[in-house]
């Protein structure tokens, strides 16, 4: 689903209970734990002071993948330095961001 399925000036209406009308958003945002929300967000501040904001735009899907793929291994391995699991959030909204845009795919 895209953004302009979910939000857009045209969406169809929904009316409440109480007589109250909206646009209707047929994804479920509520379902998206906040904690998890804070824990990614503390590390895309992180990614953005060490390699400048939106920097991840520019790296392709492979190499995304790859390092999911390696905070994934360390933390299974018991490794606990690293915020493994917010990592591998960040990089997997990272890889469908770029294929959402259509940025760099992959290497050749």
């Amino acid at each position: 689903m895209n953004i302009g399925q979910v939000a857009s000036p045209n969406a169809p209406t929904t009316t409440n209970e109480f007589g109250g009308s909206q646009s209707d958003i047929p994804v479920r945002f509520d379902l998206v734990d906040a904690k998890a929300m804070f824990a990614m967000a503390g590390v895309l501040d992180h990614g953005a002071r060490k390699y400048g904001e939106n920097n991840w735009r520019a790296i392709t899907i492979d190499e995304h993948l790859n390092h999911l793929i390696m905070h994934a291994y360390a933390y299974l391995s018991g490794d606990r330095t690293d915020e493994h699991l917010s990592h591998i959030l960040c990089r997997a909204m990272f890889a469908q961001g770029i294929e959402s845009q259509g940025g760099p795919i992959a290497r050749d």
